[in-house]
């Protein structure tokens, strides 16, 4: 469960570092309202803008071609080719349901959708601070 969260929270800022290396780009928070609370419906509207920012050639697909570019940005950005975009872009990758090398607006929902009911640990529609705190053993303890 904390590395599905891990990856998450990394493919949020893999789109965030790729918005802020494109001009006027910017990343909003999924909290939508900043009640500290992350809704389905705003989860979902984030996956949404996400998507939207990664399909640079509007296709409505992420293709083999974005994902390298957002590659290529990271790397320009200092981001090098380490283990944290390695596994986000494998997570991206991971999102292609039919394997037919890209992934579609209605892949990347669904993924979203499992991945917000996965971290949905008490089922309530809901996310916490609480439910995205990683903690032993997939991740550093808890911050005090």
């Amino acid at each position: 469960m904390n590395r599905l969260v891990s990856t998450v929270l990394g493919l949020s800022l893999l789109a965030a570092s790729a918005a802020h290396a494109q001009p006027g780009g910017g990343m909003r928070s999924p909290d939508a309202d900043g009640d500290g609370v992350i809704t389905a419906a705003e989860y979902e509207a984030s996956a949404l803008q996400r998507f939207e920012r990664l399909d640079a050639n509007k296709d409505g697909f992420i293709d083999a071609a974005e994902i390298e570019a957002i590659r290529q940005r990271f790397a320009q950005m200092g981001g090098g080719s380490g283990g944290g975009p390695s596994r986000m872009l494998t997570a991206l990758a991971g999102q292609d349901a039919d394997k037919d090398g890209k992934v579609s607006k209605d892949e990347a929902l669904a993924s979203s959708r499992a991945q917000f009911a996965a971290a949905d640990k008490n089922g309530d529609g809901k996310l916490t601070s609480d439910e995205f705190r990683p903690g032993p053993p997939g991740g550093p303890p808890p911050r005090q």
